[in-house]
């Protein structure tokens, strides 16, 4: 793993982490209650993201592997928003009905929340979070051991640690097998934007799903 890729993994892991830095939360305070929190992470998010595609930019001109046609591309980057979700039910109702774990995540009810509250933070869910998860997971953390064993092996590291990431230990065979599948589609198309486009596809779709379920309008159309 190059420098450059060292940097880029502690600059997102400073990311992750910086509600618990000092100073964040007297940030928060300078926007409506229940704002805060949205909209300072989108903004730390959106700096991120600019310091890695920063970091990044001496390989634009490197192909790092194969990359499969636009035409195939475009076709996982479809495809494949289906398949995840299909994935991601399979792995959901194994972890019901065989683990006994809750079908709700706590993780997607935590984002929904701070959603609700401050609709900016759906750009850092839907669009940011999966450029940056996918450039640090899958290119750097897969591409990185892709180069010393084999492809399973890397794949279920790499998606492992995806997993855990998410500290939603409930659901850490949803996020594993997404995590997989995504490692698996890098593989053969070797385009990171087809892989930005599905998870981002699928967190929006996601988090609008839960945003219209848990809305008011719908708790009363519905009875309950």
């Amino acid at each position: 793993m190059t420098k450059r890729y060292i940097s880029i993994v502690i600059i997102y892991l400073i990311c992750f982490l910086s509600p618990l830095i000092p100073g964040f939360a007297w940030l928060t305070g300078f926007f409506p209650k229940g704002q805060g929190y949205g909209v300072v992470m989108t903004a730390i998010f959106f700096l991120t993201l600019i310091i890695v595609l920063l970091l990044l930019l001496p390989e634009r001109y490197i192909r790092n592997g194969e990359r499969a046609p636009a035409s195939v591309s475009l076709l996982w980057a479809v495809g494949g928003v289906l398949a995840l979700f299909a994935l991601q039910i399979l792995a959901s109702l194994i972890n019901t009905f065989i683990f006994g774990e809750p079908s709700q995540s706590a993780h997607t009810q935590s984002v929904v929340q701070i959603a609700r509250m401050s609709p900016l933070f759906l750009l850092a869910v839907a669009v940011i979070g999966p450029m940056l998860e996918e450039i640090v997971f899958r290119k750097i953390i897969y591409g990185s051991l892709k180069k010393k064993m084999g492809f399973i092996l890397a794949a279920s590291i790499s998606s492992l640690i995806f997993a855990f990431g998410h500290l939603d230990f409930q659901h850490l065979l949803i996020y594993f097998v997404i995590g997989f599948f995504l490692c698996y589609a890098y593989k053969k198309t070797g385009r990171i934007a087809v892989n930005m486009f599905m998870h981002a596809a699928m967190n929006a779709t996601v988090v609008a799903i839960s945003l219209t379920l848990s809305s008011p309008s719908f708790i009363q159309l519905t009875g309950h």
